[in-house]
């Protein structure tokens, strides 16, 4: 794969001037860029690639027009595509906000252009395989599931855009994004066997390994990178209880505020208190991923359209959800890595060069932690590779433990292609033709052997694999769709009489457990394999509280050596702090090297 990466100020001398950027696209200048009258850089620099049907890794802060930079384009470059029946584009989104987000900010725009714009998400109805959209926003888990059960919607696809790319790669679900756009491909290569391959544009507002991502999911193509240099202005403070918190916030006097929280909990707790304590008037409004797609819409609209407000939500709101004007930033705990505390801390004063963010520590550690994001993000520690394998320039970033593939999430995406078969089967070169090159083949037996010996699969004609009852089980309630990113067999807690899906749990509970859940007292009325029925119950005491699966934020090797350089300490250097059962070992290893250091 060869990636030509572009950056400022080399681009422009090779650029063309706005009015040859404008004449190149005269179907969508009206659409998009009439209101503004002109282009920004980020659009200057990257519309003139995606015309000539290049694929493009686009970086550029929030806020500077790279989605119109990326979907002018595409729709100029296949405008007779787009009004002829069938899906042209697929935009990739990685939540169901943002979904919803993108397709309120282009459906005014597309109105009177002819061109049909759809959505999917689990909040939406289904796409029409008779009539579907010219363009599909949606995301991982509804591609997946668009696969499996309409695999012909993809046969004229022409372009894949991925969005916040940033919030994928290196995790499952840019693991299972990988695999998912060689499923794409085949579809589209069985239908027409001399097709080229569907153009790919990806977005991002910061990227740490940028050759490495263009490497893992485009062709070969370019790279346009903008650089964006905005001082931080930070205070740090304690944070003991939440009375500081009000205090604090009084205190700064700001219009409009978003205050970040680690936890769902976290946030409907520091709302209430903020709702009873707060020393003046402001509109509270909450937002996270598991409220109803038309709540998080209309708390987005609201809290935009009031004059003093302050949201408290979780990472659902550091993406580029449209929410107006932000004056001030709060972090109610330390985000876990650098990505998203440069994320969470854009987000406001979007037009001035300076950032404005309140950090809030919990703890010592936090305030550790703290103190390494902000030298990192603002480029005070050059740390060079080699020293502390962490490489600092423009921006530092990420983790030097670097990328890999996790072979685990093949085990869903042959589930899925097995429900995609018309004959119920899969062979091993189909799963060796989504897997990366850096999966052996004895690897991808051994998975085979496993799923086999499990009772998942058994074996059908020489090299064929076919569900067996347990894999038949799960295609029947369509659980293999839900678990991107998550363990594929966790305990599920669903109703007891409508079966309607409770949630991920840590266990499976047996029948006749009494359980605490959403402040009631609950019973478990069934349980088969890993699902179990919950109904009310008029017990009097519960037996445990019912603990649903959290997603885990490791904390990354960068982060943690920054801690330690702040400390004065050498690379490789550990604190050792007796205790009287005992030590305590500071590592500054980070989460992942910190598991392997236990498990010796």
């Amino acid at each position: 794969m060869r990636t030509t990466r572009l950056k400022p100020p080399l681009l422009f001398y090779n650029m063309l001037n706005p009015q040859q950027v404008k004449d190149r696209i005269p179907h969508t200048w009206p659409l998009f860029f009439t209101r503004h009258g002109q282009f920004t850089a980020v659009q200057l620099q990257t519309i003139p690639h995606i015309l000539d049907g290049k694929d493009t890794l686009v970086i550029a802060a929030t806020a500077t027009g790279k989605t119109e930079a990326v979907v002018a384009p595409l729709l100029e470059r296949y405008w007779e595509t787009l009004h002829q029946p069938g899906l042209s584009i697929l935009y990739i989104c990685p939540t169901r906000a943002l979904v919803s987000d993108l397709w309120a900010r282009l459906q005014p725009m597309l109105a009177d252009s002819g061109i049909s714009l759809g959505m999917k998400t689990g909040d939406t109805g289904p796409v029409s395989v008779t009539e579907p959209p010219a363009i599909l926003i949606t995301t991982p888990e509804s591609t997946d599931v668009l696969l499996t059960r309409a695999p012909r919607l993809f046969i004229n696809l022409q372009a894949i855009v991925l969005d916040e790319i940033h919030l994928f790669d290196n995790t499952p679900r840019g693991d299972h994004m990988r695999c998912l756009l060689p499923r794409i491909e085949r579809i589209r290569s069985y239908a027409q066997p001399e097709v080229a391959a569907a153009q790919r544009v990806v977005l991002s507002a910061t990227v740490s390994d940028v050759d490495g991502v263009a490497g893992r999911y485009l062709h070969d193509g370019v790279v346009v990178q903008m650089s964006e240099k905005r001082q931080i202005e930070a205070e740090i403070r304690p944070l003991y209880d939440l009375t500081e918190l009000t205090s604090t916030l009084a205190e700064r006097a700001s219009h409009k505020t978003l205050l970040f929280c680690n936890s769902r909990d976290e946030v409907e707790n520091t709302a209430v208190y903020l709702r009873q304590h707060l020393s003046y008037h402001a509109d509270i409004f909450v937002h996270y991923s598991t409220l109803d797609a038309g709540v998080r819409r209309d708390v987005e609209e609201r809290f935009a359209a009031a004059s003093v407000a302050i949201c408290v939500c979780t990472s659902t709101l550091e993406q580029g959800v449209d929410i107006g004007t932000v004056e001030d930033v709060v972090l109610l705990g330390v985000p876990h890595d650098l990505t998203a505390f440069l994320q969470r801390i854009g987000r406001g004063g979007r037009r001035h060069e300076q950032v404005k963010v309140l950090c809030l520590p919990k703890s010592p550690n936090e305030w550790a932690r703290f103190e390494a994001l902000l030298g990192l993000g603002r480029g005070e520690w050059e740390v060079k590779s080699g020293e502390w394998g962490v490489q600092s320039g423009e921006q530092v970033i990420e983790d030097v433990v670097g990328y890999g593939f996790r072979p685990s999430v093949l085990v869903q995406q042959i589930f899925s292609m097995i429900k995609q078969s018309p004959t119920g089967s899969v062979r091993l070169e189909d799963v060796r033709r989504i897997a990366p090159r850096s999966v052996t083949q004895d690897d991808l037996q051994q998975i085979m052997s496993e799923l086999t010996f499990d009772g998942y699969l058994r074996a059908g004609r020489l090299g064929e694999w076919k569900p067996d009852t347990k894999l038949q089980e799960l295609l029947d309630r369509h659980d293999i769709y839900s678990n991107i990113g998550t363990e594929l067999l966790a305990g599920t807690a669903v109703d007891a009489y409508s079966g309607a899906v409770l949630g991920q749990t840590n266990r499976v509970y047996k029948k006749g457990t009494v359980l605490l859940f959403r402040g009631q007292l609950m019973k478990v009325l069934w349980q088969e394999q890993y699902r179990f029925g919950l109904a009310a119950t008029r017990e009097q005491a519960a037996d445990e509280v019912l603990r649903m699966r959290k997603s885990f934020a490791p904390v990354p090797f960068v982060v943690t050596q920054a801690v330690a350089r702040s400390m004065g300490l050498r690379p490789g250097n550990m604190v050792v702090l007796p205790l009287d059962e005992g030590m305590r070992l500071y590592h500054f290893w980070g989460t992942v090297w910190g598991e392997m250091l236990t498990a010796v």
